[in-house]
């Protein structure tokens, strides 16, 4: 009977050991998918403050060009062009799959795609992260601020919101074309230029300033590079491509 009890309360050391374990292994795992949406961290991306240039300043030819093109991106409010950059103000990973997905020839959805369409969205996530300090550091005002003008997409607007510089629609944008295209090259040109639209779409809306794009795509190709270097999404760019080959 004492050897019975002895071995009863072994059993209970164990079941209470590996519950602490289970639980401690369990949100061990839990931090490891929550850090895995990113495949760096900010650190260890580019950082877009210490190689980009300051933004055009008030009364420069740079910022007459901004001008210029922000009068033109209103002219184009009420057009088919300007309906769709109002639908190119959304970044949700579906939405921006459609996008490209009608170039690629392909019914480019997460739920046809799950895999490509979770790679996609770890690395634009991943590459907004060069831009982080760089858009509190110019803290730029956006366009429909400096002119006191509405836009097309009022519920995005914020008076206090001065991130203008770079943009970050547009640095997921690229990313997404860049990534995209690599993944599909029978279709790259296509989807480079719908990549090339979707930062455009942020001028006509008043949402940025041209050089705000300009310095995106730069920044994205940067980020780019970094991330094409690491291992991590070397792998999961190959598992990308092998459902892109098993679909077509």
């Amino acid at each position: 009977m004492k050897n019975f009890s002895a071995f009863s309360r072994c059993l209970l050391l164990a079941a209470f050991a590996l519950l602490i374990t289970g639980a401690s292994l369990s949100a061990q795992s839990s931090n490891v998918v929550e850090k895995a949406r990113y495949f760096l961290s900010v650190e260890q991306m580019p950082d877009a403050s210490r190689f980009l240039p300051n933004p055009p300043v008030n009364g420069s030819d740079a910022f007459c060009l901004d001008s210029l093109v922000y009068e033109q991106g209103k002219v184009l409010r009420g057009t088919p062009r300007g309906e769709q950059a109002v639908r190119d103000a959304k970044t949700k990973i579906d939405i921006v799959m459609k996008r490209f997905g009608a170039v690629m020839e392909r019914d480019f959805t997460p739920e046809n795609y799950p895999v490509t369409a979770d790679f996609l969205f770890r690395t634009i996530t991943t590459a907004r992260l060069t831009v982080t300090t760089a858009k509190d550091k110019f803290h730029r005002m956006r366009p429909y601020q400096y002119f006191n003008e509405p836009t097309p997409v009022p519920e995005k607007e914020a008076k206090d919101d001065f991130t203008s510089y770079p943009s970050g629609h547009t640095i997921r944008f690229w990313m997404a074309a860049l990534t995209l295209a690599a993944l599909d090259p029978a279709h790259q040109d296509d989807i480079l230029k719908v990549g090339y639209e979707l930062g455009q779409s942020r001028t006509i809306v008043g949402f940025h300033f041209q050089s705000d794009i300009d310095a995106a795509r730069l920044a994205a190709s940067a980020a780019y590079a970094r991330l094409s270097a690491d291992r991590a999404w070397q792998k999961a760019f190959r598992r990308a491509q092998r459902e892109m080959a098993r679909k077509h």
